[in-house]
C-alpha cells in the first residue's frame, strides 16, 4: 500500500507492523517517518536493531542471514536496510523480494532509499514491499507549507513570530525542515524575548563566528583536545550563549547512545561498510573501532555514555544557575569527557 506522510503513526497505531520502504530527499520528514515506524516495532517487541548499509561492494547474503538468524533469547529483530544510491542491483532486488516472501513473524524490514524514479518505484522489489507492507514517499514542502510549518514548531516552543520573521526564516532554509529545525532550537535556546520580531532573529541566525558549534563538534570526534580548550576559549571571547553549545554537545551525546555498538551482532566491515558523510555514521564508526582496539563491552559504553548525559544535566543546571560552577569550564569539561568516550 501506498502511505502519505500524515496518514503514518494513524496506520502503525492501527494495524500490526508491517515492512516499510520510505523513499524522498526531505531528511526531516524521512527521520520523523523512521523513527515512527522504530518506535512501533519497539512497542511490539522488536527489541533489536540490525542496520545494514548497501554500497558498492555490499554481500546481499548478510541481509539472508539475518533473517535466518533467529535470537537464542527470543528477541525479534527490526533489519533497517539502508541502500545509499537507491538501487540494490538485481541480486539485491532478488533478495529483497525473497526476504519478503519469507519474512518471519520475528523479523521485520524498514528500507531507507532516497527519492525513487518511476522507473524504481516500477521495480519488482519495490512492488514486493508495496504488496505486503508499505512504501512511504516524502516530497518536500512547497513555500506555502513550509511557512506554515515553522509558524507550528515556534508556537510549539512557546514563540510568538510575526509574518516577517516566518518568512525570513523560511527563505534561510529554503525548505530544509532539518535546518528550520535548528534554527528554531537555536532561537528558543539563545532568544530571551518570546516575541519575535524580524532584527532580533536576524542578528542571531546571521551572527557567525570565527569558531563554529559544527567546528567544535568535529574537533570533539577527532579527540583533539588542543583544539578542543582554543575553540571554547575563542567561543567564549565571541560571546557564543552556553545553551547553544550545551544543545550541541548533548545531540552528540544522544547520537553516541544511539550509535553504541551492538555485541550480538558480528557484522565485518566489507558486509556493513559505513558511511561517513553524516556525523551519526563517524560516532557509530569511532564506536566500533574503540571496542575492537579496548575490547570494552556493550555495558561499558551504555555507563559511560549514561554518565556523559548525567553530566549534560548538571551543565545544564550551571549554566541556569541552579548548581555552583562555571558554564564555560563545565562545557569544556563535559567536551573531552564526551571526546574520551568515543
Amino acid at each position: 500500500m501506498q502511505i502519505r506522510f500524515s496518514h503514518l503513526k494513524d496506520k502503525l497505531a492501527r494495524s500490526s507492523i508491517f515492512p516499510l520502504l520510505v523513499s524522498g530527499d526531505e531528511p526531516y520528514q524521512s527521520m520523523l517517518a523512521c523513527d515512527m515506524f522504530r518506535a512501533r516495532a519497539k512497542d511490539l517487541g522488536f527489541s533489536e536493531r540490525k542496520i545494514l548499509t548497501v554500497e558498492t561492494g555490499f554481500d546481499w547474503s548478510e541481509l539472508q542471514h539475518e533473517q535466518n538468524n533467529m535470537s537464542l533469547f527470543g528477541e525479534r529483530t527490526l533489519i533497517d536496510l539502508r541502500i545509499v544510491n537507491g538501487k540494490p542491483g538485481a541480486t539485491g532486488s532478488k533478495a529483497i523480494i525473497n526476504f519478503i516472501e519469507n519474512l518471519h513473524e520475528d523479523v521485520m524490514l524498514l528500507v531507507q532509499v532516497p527519492r525513487l524514479d518511476r522507473s524504481g518505484i516500477n521495480s519488482a522489489w519495490v512492488k514486493a514491499i508495496e504488496k505486503i507492507g508499505g512504501v512511504l514517499r516524502v516530497w518536500p514542502l512547497n513555500e506555502i507549507e513550509t511557512r506554515n510549518w515553522i509558524q507550528q514548531k515556534l508556537r510549539a516552543k512557546g514563540l510568538t513570530a510575526t509574518s516577517d520573521v516566518v518568512g525570513y526564516i523560511t527563505q534561510q532554509v529554503e525548505g530544509n525542515l532539518l535546518a528550520a529545525m535548528q534554527e528554531i532550537e537555536k532561537i528558543a535556546l539563545v532568544s530571551e524575548d518570546k516575541n519575535l520580531d524580524l532584527k532580533s532573529v536576524h542578528t542571531l541566525l546571521t551572527n557567525s563566528s570565527h569558531y563554529s558549534l559544527n567546528e567544535l563538534m568535529d574537533v570533539v570526534l577527532k579527540g583533539d583536545v588542543a583544539r578542543v580548550i582554543r575553540i571554547i576559549a575563542g567561543l567564549k571571547k565571541e560571546d557564543v550563549a552556553p545553551p547553544l553549545l550545551l544543545w550541541g554537545l548533548t545531540e552528540q551525546v544522544r547520537k553516541l547512545v544511539e550509535s553504541k555498538p551492538n555485541t550480538s551482532s558480528n557484522i565485518s566491515e566489507s558486509n556493513s561498510k559505513i558511511r561517513k558523510n553524516t556525523q551519526q555514521d563517524t560516532l557509530r564508526s569511532l564506536c566500533m573501532l574503540h571496542q575492537k582496539s579496548t575490547g570494552v563491552c556493550r555495558q561499558d559504553l551504555a555507563s559511560k555514555t549514561s554518565d556523559l548525559l548525567k553530566q549534560c544535566a548538571r551543565v545544564d543546571r550551571v549554566i541556569k544557575g541552579r548548581a555552583y560552577g562555571d558554564p564555560w569550564q563545565e562545557l569544556l569539561q563535559l567536551s573531552i569527557a564526551t571526546r574520551y568516550s568515543v
